[in-house]
């Protein structure tokens, strides 16, 4: 069994550029690029952009996050709803035409209204429009009165966007135990309509407004040739304190312009969040929060994937794996000090990952 334990060390943003990695042990390689996640912006004030480990692939990283892909724009502002300081705690990321949606969720039996209500949405319809996601109370053991809130600020936008209520979905995260702050959340949502915009600092203000205690905000977008038409593949996520599978306490929001079935692109984000987010583990824990939702606009011109087996799929499945590994990496969160990768070409992949989580967990509790 080979173990290798990689040491993170501080860069500045001119050396962004320069692989920064160094690895305990020769017997695992892995190639990677180090990049911003995206320009530097104001928002950088509230919290630095987490630096992105790009592995080597057949695709680019560009900026834009969230809003890289065609049709997508975001926003982030502060609406009120943080316990203490300004920054920001409502992020918005709307599709201009109907996305075909997918989501992933926590499997604690005691599920946050808005995981209740995402999961409800999309299994009454296969596209989605906008995204709201607030920060400061996770909205979970709120009962019925908790779910309503959900309910009432999901109304509340799809009027301002002109879409129909199950066109929105709803992520939260914060002190369980405390509903939505409902009365400042309702009163932002006209200003943050308003901040929409398809640019890198609309993504960025976002990626901001969704932390919690998290040390970094985590943006990234990449580019590729999937059948002889560029498409974008983005997203941004937060996790923090406890990280561990399946999902839990980590938000995601992931983007794209490909054109593909809703079967194909569910049963794609499924086995991109396994390759990824429930590999992760902190110290143990699970949320009650837990969700990434993925769009897909379809705006990219690139042919329709109808089938996982074609190449065009494989080719677009790597692409969202490798976006969906780089936001989950939780070398960042409140309780990191070591990042253990495990690896065993000994074991079947099932024991090989029951044998990584076990041991993360050990060191989790003991240093």
């Amino acid at each position: 069994m080979s173990l290798s334990v990689t040491h993170h060390v501080c860069i500045k943003f001119s050396e962004l550029n320069k692989p920064e990695k160094k690895n305990s042990s020769s017997h695992l390689r892995i190639k990677t690029r180090v990049f911003a996640a995206s320009i530097m912006t104001e928002e950088v004030s509230y919290i630095p952009a987490a630096p992105i480990l790009l592995p080597e692939g057949p695709w680019h990283q560009i900026p834009g996050g969230v809003t890289a892909a065609k049709g997508f724009k975001a926003a982030g502002m502060y609406g009120g709803l943080r316990a203490v300081g300004e920054k920001p705690d409502l992020a918005l990321v709307t599709c201009d035409v109907d996305a075909i949606s997918a989501g992933a969720f926590t499997t604690n039996v005691v599920a946050a209204a808005p995981v209740l209500y995402c999961k409800e949405a999309l299994n009454n319809s296969t596209t989605a429009r906008a995204i709201l996601i607030n920060a400061g109370q996770a909205n979970a053991a709120t009962g019925d009165a908790g779910y309503q809130d959900v309910i009432e600020c999901s109304h509340t936008l799809a009027e301002l966007l002109q879409l129909k209520p199950g066109q929105v979905l709803i992520e939260s995260t914060g002190v369980i135990g405390k509903r939505i702050k409902k009365d400042a959340l309702l009163k932002s949502l006209p200003d943050l309509v308003n901040l929409l915009s398809p640019t890198v600092q609309g993504a960025d203000s976002a990626a901001v407004a969704i932390t919690t205690t998290d040390l970094v905000s985590k943006s990234v977008a990449i580019e590729s040739e999937v059948g002889g038409t560029l498409v974008r593949v983005g997203g941004m996520g937060k996790g923090s304190g406890m990280i561990h599978p399946n999902m839990a306490t980590m938000l995601g929001v992931i983007t794209t312009d490909a054109l593909v079935t809703s079967d194909v692109w569910r049963k794609m984000v499924r086995t991109a969040v396994n390759r990824s987010f429930n590999q992760i583990t902190v110290d143990g824990d699970t949320s009650t929060n837990d969700c990434v939702i993925a769009l897909a606009s379809g705006l990219s011109g690139a042919n329709q994937i109808s089938s996982l087996n074609s190449s065009d799929a494989e080719h677009l499945q790597a692409c969202l794996d490798a976006v969906c590994i780089l936001l989950s990496l939780a070398s960042h969160t409140v309780s990191s000090i070591k990042f253990v990768l495990l690896v065993s070409p000994e074991l079947n992949p099932l024991d090989s990952l029951q044998s990584s989580l076990w041991l993360k967990k050990f060191i989790s509790s003991h240093f």
